[in-house]
């Protein structure tokens, strides 16, 4: 997902952006302005109600009148109360009497301490030294594009086995944590040449790690993100999974001195595609999930390849 603190496009928020920002109103929910920002207090608003699914359409706007006509200033939900806990619908156990352990790695000989997969690899074997010459591969419309939601046992199989006959892919992850002690990661977005596939990590949290993990930690498969560091904490945190072969756009646009290092910044620069930053603290937690939700989620990943060939070219 984006920069470490997930926020996606602060830097236009500051300035005043033409296109409008999304704060915080001080009751669970964003304020969303287009032209300027304001806060307003809430009064007895609708939150609405918690699906099982994905894709329920365009997204409610919350109103004083339940039925009523969207808004301008329609606020978007980042907390939705009426969401059950994901530990409760999903069986998801968390200790937090205890640190963090590596628990899927190995031991070191002495046994004394855990093993990452980088340590048993010589840099030269996911280091480019060499780097082809070749042209951009500019993805196909987001309209165009196969795109799958891996909700079971079947998808996650099949998401691994496309994952194994390609040599690079886009990651990104949704995350939760207010008033949460951890958070969870609610969604991972991944995105191949040729297709984009959503992941719902509360309900497959405890099999992705087995079906994903090789992929993952495979030298020889380039891994694009975008500000990954939080996204690697949570990978290895929620799902054991360890990357290896990472290229971190976010890092890279300031290797390049860009102008901003927003992920926002980056596809408007280099796709002219601008993302709609009121759904960047959405709760993502949400089933089902709203048509717009679902686009914004495919946007992180589905055109980061191609931002990945552009910069490797200035980069190199």
């Amino acid at each position: 997902m984006d920069e470490p603190e997930k926020v996606r496009g602060r830097e236009d928020a500051a300035s005043g952006h033409e296109a409008g920002g999304a704060e915080e109103a001080g009751d669970g929910f964003q304020l969303v302005i287009h032209g300027k920002k304001k806060k307003r207090a809430a009064s007895g608003q609708d939150c609405g109600t918690a699906g099982s699914g994905f894709g329920a359409g365009p997204v409610r706007a919350l109103t004083r009148e339940k039925g009523a006509a969207p808004v301008p200033g329609a606020k978007v939900p980042f907390h939705d109360p009426s969401i059950p806990r994901p530990q409760d619908v999903y069986k998801i156990r968390v200790d937090n009497y205890k640190p963090f352990e590596h628990v899927w790695l190995e031991r070191s000989e002495d046994g004394t301490r855990h093993v990452h997969p980088l340590e048993n690899l010589p840099v030269e074997q996911f280091v480019d030294r060499n780097v082809p010459d070749r042209e951009p591969v500019k993805p196909a419309d987001l309209e165009d594009t196969p795109f799958t939601l891996v909700q079971d046992h079947k998808g996650l199989t099949e998401l691994a086995k496309k994952l194994k006959s390609v040599t690079e892919f886009a990651v990104d992850l949704e995350h939760n944590q207010y008033r949460s002690f951890q958070g969870f990661t609610c969604l991972m977005q991944i995105s191949t040449r040729t297709e984009d596939f959503i992941v719902d990590t509360l309900k497959l949290r405890l099999y992705i790690g087995l079906y994903l993990q090789e992929p993952f930690k495979d030298p020889t498969k380039r891994k694009v993100m975008h500000g990954a560091d939080r996204d690697i904490m949570w990978l290895q945190r929620d799902f054991h999974i360890y990357v290896c072969n990472l290229f971190d756009t976010g890092q890279a646009s300031r290797v390049l001195q860009m102008e901003r290092n927003s992920l926002e910044h980056l596809l408007l620069h280099f796709c002219g595609v601008t993302a709609k930053k009121e759904y960047q603290n959405a709760d993502w937690r949400s089933r089902p999930l709203p048509d717009e939700m679902i686009k914004y989620a495919r946007e992180d990943t589905h055109y980061l390849l191609y931002i990945y060939d552009l910069m490797r070219q200035a980069l190199f």
